[in-house]
């Protein structure tokens, strides 16, 4: 009874999250022109990345930033699904720690690699790599809050499930990052060795030390 009722309490919180995250997308529809399908055709095109990059299309932020805020709460929703158990009293002050880190997380490495590539000189190519990147985060942030609320209260109680789900979303995740860098892997031979290295260092082993930490 105490596991059920701690469940439901949690459910509270987490279902305002989500309308919270809903009800977002749906005011940034109001105030842009574009229409959400369009915005999330990155899902099997390349051609909205391409004129907006270009600004051929520049009314796409509000769901850029939205989607972006709504990709790291998603993140971290399934961060804390994994780590929580029925036999743990974990609440809303643990999914803002855990916010908070993925949050801080994506801000450094960001930062931490516009300034790498000031250094080694392959600003375009990031800034590039960036618009595509968060495009793809951003329309896979809708994408993860239907995963969100399946495994919240469709499956709640299923490890088998959130874990099948958690790793596909992580593969997705991998597809996505490869995409971008396969995109640019003309600009990427001419700053090659700085971009492994940006690779190595920002990339990958941070995830790595991600993992690390969520799995210990």
């Amino acid at each position: 009874m105490d596991a059920l009722y701690r469940i439901t309490e949690s459910l509270d919180w987490i279902s305002l999250i989500i309308f919270g995250c809903m009800l977002s997308v749906a005011l940034a529809r109001q105030f842009t022109t574009l229409p959400l399908t369009e915005f999330l055709s990155v899902y099997v095109s390349s051609r909205f990345i391409k004129i907006s990059q270009d600004g051929r299309v520049d009314n796409h932020h509000s769901y850029r930033y939205i989607g972006l805020i709504i990709y790291g709460i998603s993140i971290s929703l399934i961060i804390f699904k994994l780590v929580d158990t029925p036999s743990s009293d974990r609440g809303f002050t643990d999914f803002v720690l855990i916010l908070t880190a993925v949050s801080a997380f994506l801000i450094f490495k960001h930062y931490l690699s516009k300034l790498l590539a000031t250094v080694a000189s392959f600003d375009d190519l990031l800034t590039s790599i960036d618009h595509e990147r968060n495009l793809y985060r951003a329309a896979l942030s809708v994408l993860l809050m239907v995963v969100v609320i399946f495994m919240y209260y469709v499956f709640p109680s299923s490890n088998s499930f959130i874990l099948v789900v958690a790793a596909i979303a992580g593969v997705v995740i991998f597809i996505y990052h490869f995409l971008v860098f396969y995109n640019h892997l003309n600009l990427i031979t001419t700053s090659f060795f700085y971009f492994i290295l940006y690779l190595c260092a920002l990339e990958i082993a941070p995830y790595l030390l991600l993992y690390k930490y969520i799995t210990v």
